[in-house]
């Protein structure tokens, strides 16, 4: 009996197996937004209230870009956010404003505080854990906690986020290699949080990670 052919065959499905569990997740998670006030009393509440919107769409492409749409924000709200990684550039674009703010993301902007880690709740059938860094930023004088859950799916490449330097983007991707199931934002005053509702496997187009043209850009 010749074995070659089935050595073969056995390879080849292993090989294949592994290139497909690694692959970089490729589509768009759907997240719930809710916003919870600690100081009822919080100057432009109505701002706040109306600046995330109720429901955030990621984008994600095997590029390593990211795309992040807002939905029913206020008048003053966010509209989106775009990583581009092969200029490791984070812009930014708020609705009243007919400016892109943009920056380079290779630089940590907050001050290191202290993190820990755990497990938590069931989210979308998977087990998660959390990561949870407590900072400090000091252009805007303000503490920052962001705890991040995640369940190691769907897999991202953290090869293709060692760039991403700021927030700790790149340790988180790191740990978890995957997206966050459920983010908590606490700036102090209020915590917003973004619970994935959906997750979808999908081809997204190229013009999805292109920033519209004819809109002036500023560096922030």
């Amino acid at each position: 009996m010749n074995l070659k052919p089935i050595i073969f065959l056995v390879t080849l499905i292993v090989l294949t197996s592994g290139t497909i569990k690694n692959k970089s997740f490729e589509g768009v998670i759907t997240y719930k937004t809710d916003i919870k006030f600690i100081n009822e009393n919080i100057k432009f509440r109505a701002y706040h209230e109306g600046k995330f919107g109720d429901t955030l769409k990621v984008y994600y492409n095997k590029e390593g870009d990211i795309f992040k749409k807002y939905y029913n924000t206020g008048d003053q709200g966010y509209d989106f956010n775009l990583y581009v990684n092969s200029k490791n550039n984070y812009y930014s674009k708020w609705k009243n404003l007919d400016t892109i703010y943009h920056y380079n993301v290779s630089e940590q902007s907050l001050e290191f505080i202290s993190s820990t880690t755990g497990t938590s709740e069931n989210i979308l059938g998977k087990e998660c854990k959390y990561i949870q860094i407590e900072a400090y930023e000091p252009k805007g004088k303000q503490s920052v906690i962001q705890k991040y859950y995640y369940s190691g799916f769907p897999y991202l490449d953290p090869e293709l986020f060692k760039g991403f330097e700021d927030f700790y983007t790149n340790s988180f991707m790191d740990t978890a290699k995957s997206p966050f199931m459920k983010m908590e934002l606490d700036l102090g005053d209020y915590i917003v949080t973004y619970t994935a509702v959906k997750i979808e496997s999908k081809t997204v187009s190229l013009s999805k990670f292109q920033l519209p043209k004819g809109i002036p850009q500023k560096i922030y």
